[in-house]
């Protein structure tokens, strides 16, 4: 089932922030178990389909915030993760779980086949929808994404600063630990994510995404903790789909040796490497690996 809603009172414009807006109009998918979750279009109407995940926390409005899509014949599909934004919580879920809302999504709007990428917190979802729909993901691309907490061979902290660090064993420890996180979280988001070196029209499109990511409080970000800790509920082992892998040679939230990881085990994925941290610069990279996504080739402007 598919509704559609208009922009929330107080949303930030969509055109005013970039050029990438298709539809302001924030469509709201019914799950068969009867959950909302509320989903945008970006890009190019006409373009080829794919899913772009956001990551820790994060909501729909985290997307490329210039014309990339447009230019590059993209249309994309972002939306809240259960407990984000305008989407129902879902207590308890797990990564997996991603890949039948990805799935309910799909089928109102009628994609027969598309891609997937997400990043950080979003690309275990995105290997999830790889895994577990192989005969409707055609690519998958991860940006900057951690390795199963309880990866075989993998030193999970190696590398990792202390704030990422000290995340995870917040999610160890539990609910209360995690919501301590979440409000200093918001704290520097609405100090306006100072010492983070971005463009005005990324900012904004940053600032928009986090607040919004709150809107029930800290909730989807707890649930996003929780499952991270947990068994993923599918192998990587099992996805055949075409997959990369993007590292950031800098990063220290997520080190580059979980990609590597990753790489090693899952069965046709090819590793990509940029220069910079977990926030990046990375534009022109990213849109190159979105425009395989989407099309299998890289982008041409």
């Amino acid at each position: 089932m598919l509704k559609q809603r208009g922009r929330p009172a107080g949303g930030a414009s969509h055109e005013a922030v970039g050029g990438s807006v298709m539809h302001e109009q924030v469509r709201i998918v019914r799950t068969p178990d009867g959950r909302e979750l509320a989903v945008c279009e970006w890009g190019d109407p006409e373009g080829a389909p794919m899913f772009f995940l956001h990551g820790t926390p994060g909501s729909r409005y985290l997307r490329e915030p210039g014309d990339g899509y447009l230019r590059n014949h993209l249309r994309v599909y972002t939306y809240d993760r259960p407990g984000y934004g305008l989407s129902t919580r879902a207590a308890g879920r797990r990564r997996a779980d991603s890949a039948a809302d990805v799935l309910a999504i799909a089928d109102a709007f009628e994609l027969e086949q598309f891609g997937v990428a997400g990043v950080s917190g979003g690309a275990s979802p995105a290997l999830a929808a790889a895994a577990l729909l192989p005969d409707r993901v055609s690519r998958c691309a991860t940006v900057v994404g951690p390795a199963p907490f309880t990866a075989e061979g993998l030193d999970f902290y190696e590398g990792m600063d202390e704030e990422a660090r000290l995340g995870w064993q917040h999610a160890v420890q539990g609910e209360a630990a995690l919501e301590i996180d979440w409000r200093a979280f918001m704290d520097w988001v609405n100090a306006g994510m100072p010492e983070l070196g971005l463009v005005d029209e990324e900012r904004a499109m940053l600032m928009e995404a986090f607040v919004e990511s709150g809107r029930q409080g800290p909730a989807g970000y707890i649930d996003d903790c929780l499952s991270g800790t947990r068994d993923w509920g599918f192998s990587v082992e099992d996805i055949q789909v075409p997959t990369r892998i993007m590292v950031a040679r800098e990063d220290t939230t997520v080190p580059a040796a979980h990609g590597e990881w990753l790489a090693r085990h899952l069965p046709n994925a090819e590793l990509v490497w940029v220069d910079g941290g977990h926030f990046g610069p990375r534009d022109e990279a990213e849109m190159q690996l979105m425009n395989w996504v989407g099309h299998g080739a890289v982008a041409t402007c």
